[in-house]
């Protein structure tokens, strides 16, 4: 990583009467990073590469991960621990962010914190934020109530207590918030945050058409091993009894009687996989549902425009990411009335929203779409025109607008700016600290190169 970096320039903004970056300078703290798969990794990324295409520094702070690349530019990672109760998702040790920051953190020079958790890297980056009277945004990615059951070591009611408790605390410290949908903002509204909030869906990347037709479908099917002339029902996401899958195998029974030329496909895994198998052969489904596993984001839209139908049963989502891929790919979506998912769905138009629980009215409109193939193309027309509307480039804009609203509500102090720059992060200096704290030598790293200081297995 090089420690050199263009002059720090400005330019003036009318509305604000304050001056605005011109480029501006970032950190985005988050305990959900790659290789960890979940919205919140993919809302980071996309905003990460976007702010960094149009030519902003963005440096983030994460935790160490046993399969992160050797050469991540512009990323600390954190020493981290996997919890038994959520193998996937390390987390790292309370403290040693900010023990390793307290003496880097002013070296950076940052124009805005951006946390996306509110726990122990996002409550680094909160104090740090503060403390340096650098602005303050927070992105609100989860229900965490939704989530209580994975930690099973609290009754459900005492994790929801303390997430009333401690989230109004976080949030309100933050110069504004970025909720993905009105159903996160209204949460945040109902537990007595009152800071400003702004509704940003995370962009979705328009794919070309090439991967959206041809060849690629051909082979998308295949991988799917689903025979020529058979629809398919798909499913993107984790398997988990909170994504409501069992009850879709319920929906496609009725699907599957009243049109048996079809197949369900649950591309995805988590813990609920082996009951879904199980489920499918007690109602003599097996031969008609497939799970794949997990597939790659770069081979997902062929996949999706393999398919006739999305099918979305969950009610806990923040916004559903894969709605909006699918849309991208041009494919129409069936979603229950509930959680962040129908508000980006045009009723009629690019996709279906039908009460929750309903299982007739879901697999109704799911079979609409199968035998009505002139309301399909309709569909699939205005699915892919729709989703120009949820853009990366367009979510960087509007978070670009946030974060000058930011600064202008908590302007940081008026500093002489050096005449270059530092880069990033004194990587050599977090190699000594480590070292001291642990009484162990490690390998040098070359600047831009992320320690492996994790004790992560």
């Amino acid at each position: 990583m090089s420690n050199q970096a263009a002059p720090h320039s400005q330019v003036n903004v009318q509305d604000t009467g304050l001056q605005q970056p011109r480029t501006w300078r970032i950190g985005m703290f988050s305990e959900s990073f790659a290789p960890v798969r979940n919205g919140v990794t993919i809302s980071l990324l996309t905003l990460t590469q976007e702010l960094r295409a149009q030519g902003h520094y963005v440096c983030i702070f994460a935790p160490a991960h046993s399969q992160q690349p050797p050469d991540e530019p512009d990323v600390m990672r954190f020493p981290s621990f996997v919890s038994i109760f959520n193998r996937g998702y390390p987390l790292a040790y309370p403290f040693w962010p900010r023990i390793v920051l307290s003496s880097q953190f002013a070296d950076l020079r940052l124009d805005i914190v951006h946390t996306h958790t509110p726990f122990v890297l996002g409550l680094t980056g909160a104090r740090l934020a503060l403390s340096h009277h650098v602005p303050l945004v927070s992105t609100f990615h989860t229900l965490y109530w939704q989530y209580a059951h994975y930690m099973p070591f609290l009754p459900e009611g005492v994790t929801n207590t303390l997430l009333d408790l401690y989230l109004p605390w976080y949030y309100n410290h933050c110069s504004c918030i970025i909720c993905p949908s009105k159903v996160t903002e209204n949460a945040l509204r109902s537990i007595g945050v009152n800071r400003p909030i702004t509704i940003i869906p995370t962009g979705i990347p328009l794919p070309p058409e090439a991967q959206l037709q041809g060849e690629a479908v051909q082979r998308a099917r295949q991988r799917l091993e689903v025979p020529e002339n058979t629809s398919l029902l798909l499913y993107v996401g984790r398997l988990a009894s909170e994504k409501n899958v069992m009850w879709l195998l319920e929906v496609f029974q009725r699907v599957h009687a009243a049109y048996p030329n079809a197949v369900l496909a649950f591309v995805g895994e988590g813990p609920l996989q082996p009951s879904l198998i199980a489920r499918a052969q007690e109602l003599g489904l097996a031969e008609f549902v497939r799970f794949p596993g997990p597939i790659p984001r770069n081979e997902l839209d062929a996949i999706y425009a393999a398919a006739d139908v999305f099918c979305f049963p969950s009610s806990t989502e923040t916004q559903g990411l894969v709605v909006g891929e699918a849309r991208a790919a041009g494919l129409p979506s069936v979603v229950v009335n509930a959680g962040g998912a129908p508000e980006t769905v045009s009723e009629g138009e690019d996709g279906f929203v039908v009460p929750v629980g309903d299982a007739e009215a879901f697999a109704d409109r799911a079979l609409r779409l199968l035998t009505d193939r002139a309301l399909a193309e309709r569909m699939r027309r205005a699915a892919r025109r729709n989703a120009s509307r949820y853009t990366p480039s367009q979510m960087a804009q509007k978070v670009l607008e946030v974060y000058a609203e930011a600064r202008r509500l908590s302007p940081p102090p008026r500093m002489p700016e050096p005449e270059v720059m530092p880069h990033g992060p004194d990587w050599e200096a977090q190699e000594a600290l480590y070292e001291d704290a642990s009484g162990n030598a490690s390998t040098p790293t070359s600047k831009g190169e992320p320690m492996d200081i994790t004790s992560h297995p």
